[in-house]
């Protein structure tokens, strides 16, 4: 198992962006995984400080799996969302425009 790191803010924008890119492939190889272990449909988008997007999705269009995510009811688009202290309520919302 790897070493323990404090999960908190990288303040310094040139280390921050140094550590996005190195932990983008682990993040895109394990939304893999889980998509062939668990035979489920994934979707990872991520942009980096920069604002370059990353993505990643198996077998479907990326368009797909993200539109039929939008087309839940709210309800259950809800159930399963974790919010932060500082995350606005309206995710959503701006969910709906994609």
């Amino acid at each position: 198992m790897g070493r323990k790191i404090d999960m908190k803010k990288i303040e310094d924008i040139t280390r921050c962006q140094v550590t996005f890119s190195k932990r983008r492939s682990s993040l895109m190889k394990k939304a893999n995984e889980i998509a062939v272990c668990c035979d489920v449909d994934v979707a990872f988008v991520a942009f980096s400080p920069s604002g370059r997007i990353s993505k990643f999705c198996n077998q479907r269009r990326i368009e797909d799996v993200l539109h039929r995510y939008v087309n839940l009811p709210i309800e259950k688009r809800l159930k399963f969302v974790k919010k932060d202290a500082g995350q606005s309520n309206d995710l959503d919302s701006k969910f709906s425009r994609v």
